[in-house]
């Protein structure tokens, strides 16, 4: 490798320096995959079933794995080149321009930290049905105070008690997955339930390839969240072994999670009841005759919800902390205390999070609605960054006598795999503008990037 591009990958890695490499693999793995699995599996696939039937459900989210498994090798390449907590804006600062940095570092910040307040509300709901008689407003306090104090540890506690939180998730999944092989086997039950439902009532696809393709957006979705752990790049205790074993195992993970759960739900729970039933893992523990699935399943949304919570906190932290290395963001947040965490951007993050609760209860069709809506396409937009900053590298890399067998994580069948990633991310966007619970999303958010993207442009060129 020539000492030129050596230099250009040590600045980048150079300016997100500064927090404490002590995370370990099974840690950062469990942050992916903690952020990942929430409402889009637990709720989410009832929408998808009933509207697509058992076979197209499997389809729809094969084909969100697909999206996320593409997104995942490109940016895997980027990463274990450049280990940086910012990921995709520093990468875009780097590669693309400033601006394209500043753009995509704060719809990253936004929509990580929006996300927050929707899983404290969503945990404060839960809370409520298990105890009516404490006000959710109590709870959402609560709960806010409890993710500032675990992400306010140094990494390495901080990476204990999140994969703590996420093991909790997916032994729940697991749980989930051995009651469905037991009724569809025969083990548990009167009778064995067996895949009947996948040629009953219509058979697998019984709203036909149109419905196949409109929930497909929200499968794709559900994955949503995948790319968190990279947040732990910059405290990665061995960030050239750590990484690719997270890659790889964050991708498999959630393929496995995914479609073994889905398999047993789409088998054991008719289409037609999926939707009415409200959530689909509900109606599945009620028909292995468990009289408190009730309270199971909402322990289980709460799990999932506050753990999402624990690592979209993380993650935003360190988007906003990058940020302000790059001087996208006030000098402030880049500061770090004695421990070696990004305090000043916990606390603007949590007060952010803390003003949307409030403007979810007392301004949800203005500045709630707008904020979410705004955020909507966010992943999309992400994930085509990573695709176009990986071809401009391998570009910069190549012009400047970089050999690619020195490449230490190197992108399967390159150029194929991110020219893909892009033309399905562009697939997404135009089925949006036919979807109208998408439209919105759109709607708001293509003009606040151009207006970031504008507003970023025309201070550097003024600054210059």
């Amino acid at each position: 490798m020539s000492n030129e591009i050596n230099k250009n990958l040590s600045n980048v890695v150079e300016k997100s320096e500064g927090l404490q490499r002590s995370m370990k693999t099974h840690q950062i793995m469990m942050l992916g995959i903690g952020g990942t699995i929430g409402t889009g599996l637990f709720l989410g696939s009832g929408y998808v079933l009933q509207q697509a039937g058992p076979g197209g459900t499997l389809l729809a989210y094969l084909f969100g794995a697909l999206i996320m498994y593409l997104m995942m090798l490109c940016l895997g390449e980027l990463l274990i080149e450049m280990p940086v907590a910012g990921t995709v804006q520093a990468y875009a600062t780097e590669f693309i321009s400033p601006s394209m940095g500043f753009t995509v570092g704060w719809v990253k910040w936004l929509s990580y930290a929006i996300t927050i307040p929707a899983q404290l509300v969503a945990s404060s709901i839960i809370m409520k049905n298990i105890i009516p008689s404490v006000n959710s407003i109590i709870w959402i306090v609560l709960f806010t105070v409890l993710l500032f104090f675990m992400n306010a540890v140094p990494s390495d506690k901080y990476g204990k008690s999140s994969f703590i939180f996420s093991s909790i998730k997916f032994i729940l999944i697991v749980v989930f997955f051995i009651l469905g092989v037991g009724m569809i086997t025969g083990l548990i039950g009167k009778e064995p339930v067996g895949f009947a439902n996948f040629t009953n009532d219509g058979g697998l696809f019984p709203n036909g390839a149109k419905a196949v393709i409109m929930t497909m957006m929200t499968a794709a979705f559900a994955y949503g969240g995948a790319d968190i752990f990279a947040a732990a790049a910059s405290e990665s205790e061995n960030p050239e072994e750590d990484l690719p074993r997270a890659i790889h195992a964050t991708i498999w993970g959630l393929i496995i999670a995914y479609m073994a759960t889905l398999i047993v739900l789409t088998a054991v729970l008719p289409w037609r009841s999926a939707d009415l039933a409200g959530s689909p893992f509900a109606y599945v523990f009620k028909l292995a005759g468990l009289q408190s699935a009730e309270l199971l399943v909402n322990v289980v949304v709460l799990t999932s919800a506050l753990s999402s919570a624990n690592a979209f906190v993380y993650s935003s932290t360190r988007a906003l902390w990058s940020m302000g290395n790059y001087n996208q963001a006030p000098k402030f947040v880049s500061k770090v205390n004695d421990k070696k965490v990004p305090m000043n951007a916990l606390i603007v993050t949590m007060l952010f999070a803390a003003a949307a609760v409030v403007s979810s209860i007392v301004a949800p069709g203005t500045v709630y609605l707008f904020l979410t809506s705004m955020t909507g396409t966010s992943n999309i937009f992400i994930y085509i960054l990573y695709a176009v900053c990986l071809l401009i590298f391998r570009k910069q890399y190549k012009a400047k006598g970089g050999r690619i067998e020195d490449i230490k994580f190197k992108t399967p069948l390159y150029p194929f795999t991110p020219l893909l990633l892009l033309t399905l991310c562009t697939i997404l966007f135009i089925g949006m503008f036919f979807d109208p619970t998408q439209k919105l999303a759109l709607v708001f958010g293509i003009p606040t990037y151009a207006a970031f993207y504008i507003g970023s442009s025309l201070y550097n060129k003024a600054k210059s």
